[in-house]
């Protein structure tokens, strides 16, 4: 009989759970945001205490289930039944996996400390083996994303960034090695030419984000940038939308922020790599 503490059972789950909701937004190719992250693993947390209650099988199945698809709403919003489903499968898959590397894992160290039922884990491994374990997922979910995925940015494009009606029609680069995001959020930022943002951007919008300055205009976002030279204070706005056009097709970008700075080429937009796709497997001619 395994003794389980409800404190140690909440808070195994809760990073268990953030870190297969982060493994499903990688694999599925969905935009990950810390905070949505968060609450749904917190929701994952609150249904492993059902372990602690005697439930039959068939009314454990269904909350399971149930929580599971409350977990996927909170972490990746409204979605087509068809996303939905890929998600939830995806979870689950990765929930498996993780399920059957901890027995691995324990059966090798012979230590009877390893429980799971319906997706809630609970072990009492020592620090080292857990960090070893949690590096070891992130490391195959990344390779597993990167033999799998389809359809993300690469190097030179052309960007379309359509606001209240207008169009600018900009030349992309991928930069790999920039993750830019706003810290509240967590969407990504891509960084626009100044001058080229002039044809979509109401006057004073204009006027407000390229200064570099704080704003006080509540349509801007304000972005601190590390550089070489130091750090740099760049206004940013949220399109209607931006499609990204490579050789593989035409591409919604997911729930980013375009700021300004004179210091892109002109008429240019650079992407950073966590820019990821919400219409992954379809061109816009699918939609």
């Amino acid at each position: 009989m395994h003794v389980i503490y409800a404190d140690i059972l909440v808070a195994i789950n809760l990073a268990v759970d953030y870190l297969l909701l982060f493994a499903t937004a990688r694999l599925f190719g969905a935009q990950f945001k810390r905070i949505r992250g968060f609450f749904g693993a917190a929701v994952g947390a609150l249904y492993s205490l059902s372990v602690l209650f005697d439930l039959s099988g068939t009314i454990f199945a269904l909350i399971s289930t149930l929580f599971s698809g409350i977990m996927i709403l909170i972490t990746f919003g409204k979605r087509n039944i068809k996303d939905f489903i890929k998600l939830l499968v995806i979870f689950y898959i990765c929930g498996f996996l993780f399920s059957g590397f901890m027995v691995l894992i324990n059966s090798l160290a012979k230590n009877d400390s390893f429980f799971a039922k319906g997706g809630i884990v609970y072990f009492d491994f020592s620090a080292m083996e857990i960090v070893i374990s949690t590096a070891v997922a992130l490391i195959i979910t990344e390779i597993l994303r990167r033999i799998f995925r389809h359809g993300e940015p690469e190097g030179a494009c052309m960007v379309k960034i359509r606001l209240g009606g207008k169009t600018a029609v900009l030349k992309g680069f991928v930069d790999t090695g920039n993750n830019l995001s706003e810290p509240f959020s967590g969407s990504p930022v891509a960084v626009a030419y100044t001058d080229s943002l002039k044809k979509i951007l109401p006057e004073d919008m204009y006027e407000s984000i390229s200064k570099n300055s704080l704003s006080t205009d509540k349509r801007l976002k304000t972005i601190f940038c590390s550089t070489v030279s130091g750090t740099v204070l760049m206004n940013s706005f949220r399109p209607d939308e931006m499609i990204i056009i490579n050789s593989s097709g035409e591409f919604f970008a997911e729930d980013v922020l375009v700021a300004a700075s004179e210091n892109v080429p002109e008429n240019t937009v650079i992407l950073g790599k966590n820019i990821l796709l919400s219409e992954k497997y379809k061109t816009l001619s699918e939609v």
